[in-house]
């Protein structure tokens, strides 16, 4: 099997069997003085009866992975689209027979009940609709959501749309699927009696104190604990909602200046602080002095979503997409149909390593952050000319107490800024930049020259304490040392850049800057030529690269495509979604994981836990 993957809430493995390994590892999480590990093994797996022999990732976008089995030559294939934040898992079979493993043994396969009015409301018509599980078919016959059937064996038979699966492990499945399904129980096993062609979604329920223990051997099943189970808001929602399935996803992003207000910071003006209208209704509008241009940015979700039934009669048809965000997107999302915040909303829990997840309903959703403040340290920033509201101080405080790095230097005695300059001054005789050593050894070293002359710099332009004891008669000198500086940086800069020495190369295959040196072998060069750590690597040159660019304009007009080809190898910001790749030079934002919201350094080396966002320094 694969090292797992995460998709959350699920961690998954496949093998070249035809299996896909399924985990909700949140269930098995250690916590330990120094870590926090959530343990993969096999809740569920998903396979067919018929082997498969080859499997192929047929799509990918930046939310998701379409992963297909398929029979080589013979006819039949199931595929599973992987989608970042999706309670449920999907499959799509194409005449094969599907085929559920158990982690140990199953207990039972069971129907679930009609549930008969339960109330929501939609948001953007503030209508109430009944969430109703009863099954149609195409010409409008109710199947209801399945009965027991007859079965060639001894084994037990139902046949439906809807199921409730569970293990002696206590697991609670809920299992959907678009046609009527015959399924044969088997202990070891459940499998469908002929070859199916739809989808089929399973999501588990995750233990809480509410029934935790049905299902368990321990208890004994009835149908008082059925309804219980079934009154559950957390599974009404997870019936309701699973017709809706995403099979992709987009992202997509802007700017904007002025004042965020997220739902779930405007849920606890409501009453049950459980859902919030979207498109600009309720909104209190904060009124205060801009403190900087686009200070907003805002990242857009759109998922790609089916439906499970194909008929307008079904009650659940054009259900919205349920999914579930992690706890920096509930904190900051400012546009969706729903957010589930209250228990009584949604009364189950799913988790992650990053905390519990939230549900959010609708195709599409949007999060909101505050920007990090960006420049070289020494340019003038504004001041609030307002106080901020109580909602924003602690967003926007820390603005009014950014110092700027002149103002700083110039209330510094001189002879301390003379200390600085001549620890400068000795710095830059040593540890210079090596153009045959690499991009990380490069880029390092390539950074602290950059940081040298930008500390000569500032400290040199300094406006003099008139109140401070000191000779100011180092200014002259204090210039010729930043002057030096930037002199070198330049040197080493461009001829690293003009491919003198070692040099980079281009990667037609994936799109990439890499170093002549990294493909020597596979560590060489900290694993540059397999893409590992690259947004530190190139990072280094980015840096040095702002900084000269910044003192001698000239640098810019001659390398600035040079210097545009590394920030496109490590951030590619192309607005438009190119699904599989694209007819383009780089791929878009190649480290980030824009559900994660952040990047990961590994590149194509493969890890036991995952893909690891390691070298935290840096």
């Amino acid at each position: 099997y694969s090292y797992p993957i995460v998709a959350y809430p699920y961690s998954f493995q496949w093998s070249s069997r035809g299996d896909l390994r399924i985990s909700y590892s949140a269930s098995r999480r250690v916590i330990k003085a120094r870590s926090i590990q959530d343990a993969f093994a096999p809740d569920m797996t998903m396979s067919s009866v018929e082997q498969t022999v080859s499997r192929h990732v047929t799509a990918f976008d930046s939310l998701s992975v379409t992963l297909r089995y398929s029979r080589g030559k013979s006819s039949g294939f199931y595929e599973t689209y992987l989608v970042q934040g999706s309670p449920y898992v999907t499959f799509r079979y194409d005449g094969l027979r599907p085929k559920l493993i158990a982690l140990s043994d199953f207990e039972d396969i069971a129907c679930l009940p009609i549930i008969q009015s339960v109330e929501t409301s939609k948001p953007s018509t503030v209508q109430r609709r009944r969430l109703a599980t009863a099954s149609f078919s195409g010409d409008g016959k109710q199947l209801g959501v399945c009965v027991e059937s007859e079965s060639t064996s001894s084994n037990k038979a139902v046949t439906g749309v809807q199921f409730l699966v569970t293990t002696i492990e206590g697991l609670i499945w809920l299992v959907f699927s678009s046609e009527p399904i015959t399924f044969e129980f088997q202990r070891r096993s459940i499998m469908s009696t002929a070859a199916f062609e739809g989808v089929i979604r399973l999501a588990l329920v995750p233990q809480s104190s509410d029934f935790r223990n049905y299902g368990s051997t321990q208890t004994s099943r009835s149908t008082a604990d059925l309804q219980q189970l079934i009154l559950s808001s957390g599974v009404k929602r997870l019936i309701h909602h699973a017709d809706a399935y995403p099979v992709g996803g987009s992202v997509s992003w802007k700017f904007r200046s002025g004042t965020r207000m997220p739902m779930a910071t405007a849920a606890v003006a409501t009453s049950k602080g459980s859902k919030r209208n979207i498109g600009g209704q309720n909104l209190r509008k904060l009124k205060r002095e801009l403190i900087e241009e686009n200070n907003i940015g805002k990242v857009s979700f759109a998922f790609d979503v089916r439906h499970l039934s194909s008929s307008p009669q079904n009650a659940n048809y054009g259900t919205s997409l349920l999914m579930l965000s992690l706890p920096h997107h509930a904190a900051s999302i400012s546009s969706a149909e729903e957010l589930l915040l209250a228990h009584e909303s949604f009364d189950i829990s799913y988790e992650s390593i990053k905390g519990r997840m939230v549900p959010v309903i609708g195709n599409t959703w949007s999060y909101e952050e505050e920007l990090t403040l960006m420049g070289f340290g020494d340019e003038p920033r504004a001041s609030p000319k307002a106080t901020p509201t109580s909602s924003t101080n602690a967003a926007h405080g820390s603005i009014s107490s950014v110092v700027n790095e002149a103002v700083a230097t110039s209330t510094l005695d001189q002879s301390i800024r003379d200390l600085i300059m001549r620890q400068v001054d000795m710095d830059l005789k040593i540890n210079l930049p090596i153009i045959a050593q690499g991009a990380y050894g490069f880029g390092k070293q390539i950074a602290r020259l950059a940081q040298l002359s930008h500390i000569a710099d500032v400290v040199g332009k300094a406006k003099p304490n008139l109140n401070a004891t000191g000779n100011n008669s180092t200014l002259n000198d204090s210039a010729k040392v930043a002057s030096r500086g930037f002199a070198m940086l330049e040197k080493y800069l461009t001829m690293w850049l003009a491919g003198d020495g070692n040099g980079v190369v281009f990667d037609a295959n994936l799109g990439g800057i890499l170093s002549k040196e990294g493909m020597t072998s596979l560590q060489a060069d900290f694993g540059n030529a397999r893409y590992n750590d690259h947004l530190f690597h190139y990072g280094y040159v980015l840096y040095a690269a702002a900084i000269l660019g910044r003192a001698n304009p000239k640098f810019i007009s001659q390398y600035g495509q040079h210097v545009d080809s590394f920030f496109y190898d490590v951030a590619n910001d192309v607005s438009a979604e190119y699904k599989n790749g694209g007819d383009v030079f780089f791929p878009r934002s190649r480290h980030k994981s824009w559900y994660d919201g952040h990047s990961f350094a590994s590149g194509l080396f493969m890890f036991a836990n995952g893909k690891n966002q390691e070298s935290s320094s840096e």
